[in-house]
């Protein structure tokens, strides 16, 4: 039997010992670390995730992550959401007993033929995750993707393809990382990069406020000076802890909706206009909350909720989530002020890095122009039926990712029915914003 038809790995999760081989062109210090023997166990059950959730967090804090999507708090409620029991395929990797990596994989079956691996918050079944990937403790990054790939490479006959998204600070992929029969006969692509804009930040918050742009400044007060206008109080209110955040996702889902609506401006899709995308929002958020790292920022005027913001917190940075308004509030631009008061709670809270979430643009661009750009790369099993079926798979992704960028950059028009005003904005003459904004602050 040829290594190319190598059986499946057995589903239970024992341990398998890997002896990463010492890499070419680096460090002394990064040859002696390899050298040493990695445990990788395979965790095929969301009761065993939970039950290493406890090392996975220690991890996760002392990795010094700056993406609030490896956390487990995150990820064990997207898998207990979007996964079925038997596709997990979970792999820890530890060095003389200590946990230095989670590669958190599950698999996804489209066919009873075909196999691909996905880590969880990333493929068809939810876009809430941004940045997947794989955990792993200061300075061992190397050696914990060589020995995850390494795992795999040992049994090319469960899978056909995966899919690795990597942060920018991880590198790029190394083809030496592939061993056996798919380092001979397989093959790695570069699949997309997604960008994301990040503000990094001072000390103290009165620098954050010298550094800002002019126009974002500008914004800001101008922000402040219209609601001041309406004659009405208004405030940021700060909703945490795990009843509370539950309570305002309600509120985030309505105005997230709006705001998807809005015409004559550039397409912004809902992403939480399924059930399932909320139900799993509010479990993850709640576990979040729990542990002071997810909040919901409202900007109330006169008691009402008029824009809405997702803040997420990762042990060094601060990460913007969906966010919300009410397009007759539009104009006053309150989820300015809602970002410009988690940024401001970030340098509080000795943050490194204010994150405006992916994909760049004009309004991203007023924080900052410094853009980290993140890789994805496949791989493509030995086998000739998954060569086939891979490439195949590739000329369908093309397609959907072209009908998707062009809906991305599109405008929003009007719906072409007159009687469906729910998707139309609102005019100065429509009492849906005579109602919620006074005519002084609708002429400025």
């Amino acid at each position: 039997m040829s290594n190319a038809e190598a059986p499946a790995m057995p589903t239970g999760p024992g341990p398998t010992s890997v002896h990463a081989s010492p890499p070419q062109h680096v460090g002394r210090r990064g040859r002696k670390r390899d050298h040493s023997s990695l445990s990788v166990e395979r965790i095929g059950t969301l009761k065993a995730a939970e039950e290493i959730q406890t090392a996975w967090r220690e991890l996760y804090d002392r990795s010094g992550s700056c993406n609030p999507y490896a956390s487990p708090d995150w990820l064990i409620p997207w898998a207990r959401h979007f996964v079925r029991e038997r596709e997990l395929a979970l792999l820890t990797v530890s060095r003389n007993g200590t946990l230095i990596g989670v590669a958190p994989w599950y698999v996804d079956r489209t066919c009873p033929l075909l196999c691909h691996l996905h880590l969880l918050g990333s493929g068809r079944r939810d876009t809430l995750t941004e940045l997947p990937q794989v955990l792993t403790a200061p300075d061992e990054v190397r050696s914990v993707l060589r020995a995850v790939l390494g795992h795999w490479s040992q049994v090319p006959g469960m899978w056909d393809w995966l899919e690795l998204p990597m942060l920018e600070e991880q590198g790029w992929f190394e083809p030496e990382w592939l061993t056996g029969a798919v380092g001979d006969l397989g093959f790695v692509q570069h699949k997309l990069t997604r960008p994301s804009v990040v503000l990094s930040l001072p000390s103290d918050v009165s620098a954050l406020h010298e550094g800002m742009k002019r126009n974002l400044r500008e914004s800001t007060h101008r922000a402040r000076n219209r609601l001041d206008r309406t004659g009405r109080p208004w405030a940021i209110t700060t909703h945490a802890g795990e009843n509370d955040i539950r309570k305002a996702m309600a509120v985030l889902a309505q105005l997230h909706a709006a705001r998807a609506d809005l015409v004559g401006r550039r397409h912004h899709g809902d992403q939480l206009a399924l059930p399932e995308q909320r139900e799993f929002l509010a479990d993850g958020l709640g576990a979040m909350a729990g542990r002071d790292r997810a909040e919901i920022l409202t900007l109330d005027v006169g008691g009402i909720p008029v824009a809405a913001q997702l803040v997420l917190r990762a042990p060094n940075a601060t990460y913007l989530g969906p966010s919300g308004v009410d397009p007759a509030w539009w104009e006053v631009s309150p989820v300015t002020l809602l970002q410009l008061y988690a940024a401001e709670s970030a340098v509080e809270r000795g943050h490194r890095e204010f994150n405006l979430s992916t994909g760049p643009g004009v309004a991203k661009f007023r924080w900052s122009e410094r853009v980290v750009q993140n890789p994805e790369f496949i791989v493509c099993g030995p086998r000739r039926r998954s060569r086939s079926a891979f490439t195949a798979y590739r000329a369908l992704s093309a397609i959907a990712g072209v009908r998707r960028d062009a809906a991305t950059h599109r405008t929003k028009t009007a719906a072409r029915s007159t009687g469906n005003n729910r998707h139309r904005q609102a005019a100065p003459s429509q009492s849906s914003l005579v109602r919620c904004v006074p005519t002084n602050v609708r002429e400025t």
